[in-house]
């Protein structure tokens, strides 16, 4: 009984672990996305990953490239009933791929929208995109295993 429980949590820690080519990535390029998402995107890298990984200014110098777009909507109808509806204002999407830009390492996508009632749902507009960058650094943050 000892090792069958042994051998499913020695399984389940093999499913768990990112692949070797995620933990090989230390220096990220960010490329230029829609909506300045790359901007909130290289400071959440520095915020979450406190050094572990960290952004490069130049292509040829990093081990894996982010890459991705976004989407927002603005007006004051469509921020008011987003809000009041629980719909996302700003979303996006982004890859991890690797040094030659063949491989798709990782992607994921993410939105603002909370499940919780927000009182002032014109104090989060403005943030969409910083909330949207948080969530899916936060996602990357996790799958390589940080």
């Amino acid at each position: 009984m000892r090792i069958l429980l042994l051998t499913l949590v020695f399984l389940s820690a093999l499913a768990a672990a990112p692949p070797p080519e995620m933990k090989a990535i230390h220096k990220v390029f960010v490329q230029k996305m829609d909506n300045d998402l790359d901007q909130y995107l290289r400071a959440e890298l520095t915020k979450q990953f406190k050094g572990k990984v960290v952004v490069v200014a130049e292509k040829p110098d990093a081990d894996g490239i982010l890459a991705g777009g976004s989407q927002m909507t603005t007006g004051a109808v469509a921020n008011v009933t987003g809000r009041v509806f629980n719909r996302d204002l700003a979303s996006g999407t982004i890859l991890l791929l690797d040094k030659d830009e063949k491989t798709v390492l990782w992607s994921d996508d993410a939105g603002d929208s909370a499940a919780w009632y927000q009182p002032t749902p014109f104090s989060l507009a403005r943030r969409g995109q910083e909330i949207v960058a948080s969530r899916l650094i936060k996602k990357l943050k996790k799958a390589m295993g940080y």
